[in-house]
């Protein structure tokens, strides 16, 4: 859980260092670009190891959303300052990986519960290379 909270904090931090402070677009579609393929990764992974459709579906959709805002980035249109039609497709993106995610945890609760007893272990190396999702498929972790 600690791992999963730094790893929130230092997305913060790049954000603002890619998104405010290098020079744009170059670093929105840095930083946007290095999620997509992470989540890209991460997805791929999800579905291998556990067989959880809706968090794959979760990861999946935060890889899309990241690649969206990469070529939005380098079309100079960069995030947050995004038109107001542009906002929708982004709004609901960012809505439905949580909303999967919450889906996920009701749907598969062993599951969840045994993914959640492996994240006790990981930090944040683990889950930038994808060591925390567990092996959950045939048996579990």
């Amino acid at each position: 859980m600690v791992a999963s909270a730094l790893y929130g904090v230092l997305i913060g931090i790049a954000f603002g260092l890619f998104t405010r402070i290098a020079p744009q677009p170059t670093g929105s579609v840095t930083f946007w670009g290095f999620f997509a393929v992470q989540l890209g990764w991460g997805a791929v992974t999800c579905w291998r190891r556990t067989g959880l459709p809706w968090a794959t579906t979760a990861i999946a959709i935060g890889a899309t959303m990241s690649t969206c805002l990469a070529v939005l980035a380098a079309t100079g249109r960069v995030f947050p300052d995004l038109s107001r039609g542009l906002w929708v497709p982004v709004g609901i993106g960012f809505a439905l990986g949580p909303l999967f995610l919450l889906v996920e945890s009701r749907a598969n609760r062993a599951k969840w519960r045994q993914w959640a007893q492996y994240m006790e272990r990981k930090n944040v190396w683990d889950i930038l290379t994808a060591r925390h999702i567990p092996q959950l498929r045939d048996g579990g972790a």
